[in-house]
C-alpha cells in the first residue's frame, strides 16, 4: 500500500512512500523517514493510506525505531491479510523481491539478490543488488517463498539498494505490544530513550575499542580507531600562501535521519598537518589559526532543532610534556533533553613553522560522553620520540 502524508491545512501530500500488513490488527510497517513530519509535527501533518483498490484509510502513529528507521503505523480499518516477518538466516546470492511504488507510480516489483550484511557498517543493513527508487522506502523485500526478510530504506543508484533486517521489525512490534504511544509527547519521549541508548552503547564500544596511531613530523597522531570508519586522505598546497596541508578524514557514512533538514548519530574525525615554506612566524601563526578556525562539518539541523555552539578553550600539556591548545564546543538539541553536538579539537604549539591540528565531531551525545571520547581522542595526540 502506498503511505502518504498530509498537509492537514491545505490537504496536500508532503511525502509518499510504501508499508505493508504486518497482522491480522492492523499494524503496518514503513520507514520512519516516510513519517517523521508526523512524529514531529502531529498538528499540521497526518499520515494515510491507499489500498490497492485506491480507498483510502487513515493511518495512526503505533511505534517506531528511529535508529533504524522502521515506523509502525495502525490501520483505522485492517485489511484482513498480511505478510509474515522472517528474521531467520538467508544465504548470500538468494533472489530477493522488493515491492513498492516508486516515484508515484504504480505497484512495482524490483528482482534482485541479497547480499549479506553491510561490512564495516555502524548500523546493521541488508546490501540487496536492485533498483530501490524513491516512493519505494518502506516497502518489503521477500523470497520466493514469501518470506519478508527486510524493510526498503535506501539507495546508491545503479542496482545498490539497502534493506532493514526484518528482525528490527519483529522488535518494534513487540515494542509496541509493551509500550503504546498515543500523543505528540509520548513520541519525543520514546525518540530520546532510542536515541540515547544508542549513543552510549556506541560510546562504550568507542571507548572499549584501541585508537592506533600515525607518526607525523614529530607527532603520534589518532587513525584507525573502529572498523566501521573509513578514512581518506588529501595533501593541499597553498602556493600562494606559501604552506603544505596534509589531511586525513574518517567517518562512518551511517547518519541517523530525523527529518530532512536534522540528523544525528554522526562520528567522524580529523586531522591536518599544516607546514610553513619561508613564512615568517608571524605569517605562519595567522596561517595555522586560521587553519584551526575552519569549522568542521557539523551535522544537519535548524535553529529550531538547536541551540547555538558554546565553546571553551584551554592551554594544557599532554604528560609526556607536548602543549596543546584544546576547543570543547556543545550545543543542546532543544526537544531531546540530554543530547548534544560536540566538536572537539586540538592543536599542537611547540613549533613555529608546522603544526597538527585534530577534531572530533560527534552527533547526539551526552554531555559525559563527549568528555570521555574527547579525553580518548586527544590523549593518543602525542610526541613521536617520546
Amino acid at each position: 500500500m502506498q503511505v502518504r502524508i498530509m498537509d492537514k491545512r491545505s490537504n496536500n501530500r508532503t511525502a509518499l512512500g510504501t508499508g505493508f500488513a504486518v497482522d491480522d490488527a492492523g499494524h503496518v510497517i514503513s520507514n520512519f523517514h516516510v513519517i517523521s513530519e508526523v512524529v514531529w509535527h502531529p498538528e499540521s501533518f497526518r499520515a494515510e493510506a491507499v489500498r490497492a483498490n485506491g480507498s483510502v484509510v487513515p493511518l495512526a502513529v503505533s511505534g517506531f525505531d528511529v535508529v533504524h528507521d522502521l515506523s509502525l503505523l495502525k490501520l483505522a480499518t485492517p485489511l484482513g491479510t498480511h505478510l509474515t516477518l522472517d528474521a531467520g538466516p538467508l544465504d548470500k546470492g538468494t533472489t530477493l523481491y522488493s515491492f513498492g511504488i516508486p516515484l508515484d507510480l504504480d505497484f512495482t516489483i524490483v528482482r534482485g539478490l541479497y547480499n549479506g550484511l553491510l561490512p564495516k557498517s555502524l548500523r546493521e543493513q541488508i546490501h540487496f543488488t536492485g533498483a530501490i527508487n524513491p516512493g519505494m522506502s518502506g516497502g518489503p523485500a521477500m523470497t520466493e517463498t514469501g518470506r519478508v526478510i527486510g524493510i526498503n530504506v535506501a539507495t546508491s543508484g545503479n542496482d545498490v539498494g539497502f534493506l532493514v533486517p526484518a528482525r528490527y521489525a519483529v522488535a518494534l512490534l513487540q515494542q509496541q505490544a509493551r509500550a503504546p504511544i498515543n500523543n505528540a509527547a509520548q513520541m519525543l519521549k520514546l525518540m530520546d530513550t532510542q536515541l540515547l541508548a544508542e549513543q552510549n552503547a556506541l560510546a562504550t564500544r568507542l571507548l572499549a575499542a584501541p585508537l592506533t596511531t600515525d607518526t607525523l613530523d614529530r607527532y603520534r597522531t589518532p587513525r584507525d580507531w573502529s572498523d566501521f570508519f573509513r578514512c581518506w586522505s588529501n595533501e593541499e598546497h597553498g602556493e600562494e600562501k606559501r604552506y603544505t596541508a596534509l589531511t586525513m578524514v574518517c567517518g562512518s557514512q551511517s547518519n541517523i535521519f530525523l527529518t530532512e533538514d536534522y540528523e544525528t548519530g554522526t562520528v567522524h574525525y580529523s586531522r591536518s598537518y599544516v607546514q610553513g615554506k619561508g613564512l615568517s612566524d608571524l605569517q605562519f601563526a595567522h596561517l595555522y589559526g586560521s587553519q584551526l578556525g575552519i569549522g568542521p562539518r557539523v551535522p544537519d539541523a535548524t535553529r529550531e532543532d538547536v541551540g547555538n555552539f558554546a565553546c571553551s578553550t584551554s592551554f594544557v600539556r599532554q604528560p609526556d610534556g607536548l602543549p596543546l591548545k584544546h576547543v570543547f564546543c556543545l550545543r543542546a538539541h532543544r526537544k531531546l533533553p540530554g543530547l548534544f553536538d560536540a566538536v572537539i579539537m586540538s592543536a599542537t604549539l611547540d613549533q613555529t613553522q608546522s603544526g597538527l591540528i585534530n577534531r572530533l565531531v560527534l552527533g547526539g551525545v551526552s554531555y559525559d560522553n563527549a568528555v570521555r571520547l574527547g579525553r580518548k581522542f586527544l590523549g593518543a595526540v602525542t610526541w613521536s620520540n617520546r
